[in-house]
C-alpha cells in the first residue's frame, strides 16, 4: 500500500464530502417529490444519514489542516417518476461504495479507517434500501391522478424559494461551525448539529409545499459565514436568525395559501428559538473560554505594583 501524503489525504476526503453533500441534497429532493408518506419518510431518514457522514468527513478535513469544502458533487436530478429516482439513488450508493472501497485500500490511520468503515457500512445499507424501494414502487399499482393542485400566488411562491434557500444555506452553515466547534466545546457543537438537522425539516416543509403546485426547489443558498472565532460564528447565526424570521414575519401577512402560511409561521416561532439558544450558546463560549486580548492589548496581571515596590524596583 502506498503510504498518502496528507495533501492527497485531504484532497481525498474533500471529494468523498463533496459526494456526501450531493447526496444529501439529491435524497431530500426525492423525498420532497413524493410527499407525506412511510417511504418519504425513510428517505430522509437516510439523507440525515449522508448529513452524519458529511460532518465526519470534515471532522477529519480540519483535523488534517486542511480547508473546509461546502461545494456539492454530482447530484442526479433526472427522472420523472418514483423508480426512475430510486434507480438514480441506487446508482449514486454504488459510487459512494466503490469509493470508499478504495480508500480503504490506501488509508493506514486506524481511527480514519474505522470511520470510513463505518460509513462503508451504511453506504451498502442505503444501497441495498434504495434497491429495495425501486421494487417496492415498480409493483405498486398506478394509483389514481391527484387533482392537479392550484397555482401557488407569486408572493407565496417567492416565499417558498427564498426560504429553501435560506434553509439550506444555514443547514450547511451549522453543520460547518459544528465540526469546527467539537475539540473547543462538544454541547455547543451538538446543538449545532441538532439545528442544523431542524434547518433540514424547514427545508422539507417548503420543498413539499412547491413539490404540491409541481415546482421545483431552488437548489442554490446565499454565501456562507464561516469566521474563525467561535464567539464569532455564534454571533453570525444569531444575526442570521433576526434576519430570517423578520423575513419570514414580513411574508407573513401577505400569504394567500393556508399551508404555506402555516409553515411559514411554524418556521418563524422555531427561528426565534433558535436565536435565543445561539445566544445562551454564546454566553457559555464567551465565559468557559474567553477569547485573548488583542496583541497591542498587555495582558493583565495579577500582581499589584505599589509606590513602594515600584520604588525598590527603581
Amino acid at each position: 500500500m502506498t503510504p498518502l501524503d496528507t495533501t492527497e489525504l485531504i484532497r481525498m476526503l474533500q471529494a468523498a464530502a463533496r459526494d456526501e453533500h450531493a447526496a444529501i441534497i439529491q435524497y431530500l429532493r426525492h423525498a420532497y417529490l413524493m410527499g407525506e408518506g412511510e417511504l418519504a419518510g425513510e428517505i430522509e431518514g437516510i439523507a440525515r444519514e449522508e448529513m452524519r457522514h458529511f460532518w465526519i468527513l470534515s471532522r477529519w478535513i480540519v483535523r488534517l489542516g486542511g480547508d473546509t469544502d461546502t461545494d456539492r458533487g454530482f447530484t442526479d436530478l433526472a427522472g420523472d417518476a418514483v423508480p426512475d429516482w430510486m434507480g438514480r439513488d441506487v446508482a449514486a450508493e454504488d459510487r459512494a461504495i466503490a469509493m470508499y472501497e478504495e480508500y480503504l485500500t490506501r488509508i493506514e490511520d486506524p481511527d480514519l479507517r474505522d470511520d470510513i468503515a463505518y460509513i462503508l457500512a451504511d453506504e451498502r445499507r442505503h444501497r441495498d434500501d434504495f434497491a429495495h424501494f425501486v421494487e417496492k414502487t415498480e409493483q405498486e399499482p398506478p394509483g389514481e391522478a391527484d387533482e392537479p393542485a392550484a397555482p401557488l400566488a407569486a408572493i407565496d411562491r417567492e416565499a417558498l424559494d427564498w426560504g429553501v434557500q435560506h434553509e439550506y444555506g444555514a443547514l450547511l452553515q451549522y453543520l460547518v461551525h459544528s465540526f469546527e466547534m467539537m475539540d473547543l466545546d462538544e454541547e455547543v457543537s451538538s446543538q449545532l448539529l441538532m439545528q442544523a438537522i431542524n434547518e433540514m425539516q424547514h427545508m422539507g416543509w417548503f420543498g413539499e409545499e412547491l413539490a404540491e403546485s409541481g415546482l421545483e426547489m431552488p437548489l442554490t443558498h446565499p454565501p456562507l459565514e464561516l469566521p474563525a472565532a467561535p464567539t464569532d460564528k455564534l454571533q453570525v447565526n444569531i444575526r442570521q436568525e433576526q434576519e430570517t424570521a423578520a423575513q419570514y414575519a414580513r411574508y407573513l401577512p401577505q400569504i394567500a395559501d393556508p399551508g404555506v402560511k402555516g409553515v411559514l409561521d411554524d418556521a418563524r416561532g422555531q427561528e426565534l428559538y433558535h436565536e435565543a439558544l445561539f445566544k445562551r450558546l454564546l454566553k457559555r463560549v464567551e465565559t468557559s473560554h474567553p477569547e485573548p486580548p488583542p496583541a497591542s492589548v498587555p495582558a493583565p496581571t495579577s500582581k499589584v505594583w505599589t509606590i513602594g515596590t515600584l520604588k525598590k524596583k527603581e
